[in-house]
């Protein structure tokens, strides 16, 4: 197979015949191009188009992503709003392989961003992985518990308790700033805590007993 019938293939194809074309071609055939074509699809009309060139991003072009400039951070951070949640999942995945380009993008819209959206980007930001800049990534969380606005809250808290914990032994939510004092983000966290064991929503209402019942409260 030439690079243009891959290129035609991927654009035109079946589901069926994309899936098989991409599993089974050579190696050097996954270049520059190729990586361009999948960009591309990230915008199509079809969800299961833009599921499989997010997968196949991630999966075959990771160094790719790492070196990715504006253009293409600002279509993966536009999937993050996608009706098809098995996107989004890969979009918050394929900007933590792009890494810090991706974290300032995050950081530049969520400023700017309704409180449906900044809740989408503190989950991108909370599930990411950012821990080399700690700082940073609490810095958006902390802003997000401040909302009036419960889903945000909820969320941002959530995060917060996933990346803050003290023995943690996976690289993403670890803490590498040792100027970031735990113990007053814990204060913080155990006050919202206990607001949302009064929630009508049974998921934020347990999550939030179970939480504090692990920490001794």
């Amino acid at each position: 197979m030439t690079i243009e019938e891959l290129k035609k293939v991927l654009r035109e194809g079946s589901d069926k015949d994309k899936h098989k074309v991409i599993s089974n071609v050579k190696k050097e055939l996954l270049n520059q191009e190729i990586f361009n074509v999948l960009i591309e699809l990230l915008e199509d009309s079809k969800y299961l188009n833009r599921f499989f060139a997010i997968y196949h991003l991630i999966d075959k072009f990771s160094d790719f992503l790492k070196n990715s400039n504006e253009s293409i951070v600002n279509n993966v951070f536009n999937l993050l709003f996608d009706d098809f949640y098995p996107v989004v999942d890969r979009a918050n995945w394929a900007l933590s392989i792009i890494g810090d380009k991706a974290l300032d993008k995050l950081t530049k819209e969520y400023y700017i961003a309704t409180d449906e959206n900044k809740t989408r980007i503190i989950i991108a930001v909370g599930r990411g992985n950012f821990s080399h800049r700690s700082k940073d990534r609490l810095h958006i969380l902390l802003d997000g518990i401040k909302s009036e606005n419960k889903q945000l809250r909820f969320n941002s808290m959530r995060e917060i308790i996933a990346n803050t914990q003290q023995k943690s032994i996976n690289e993403w939510d670890s803490i590498s700033d040792t100027s970031i004092d735990l113990d007053e983000i814990h204060m913080k966290i155990l006050l919202i805590a206990k607001e949302f064991t009064n929630s009508e929503d049974d998921y934020v209402k347990n999550f939030s007993s179970e939480y504090l019942s692990r920490v001794g409260n």
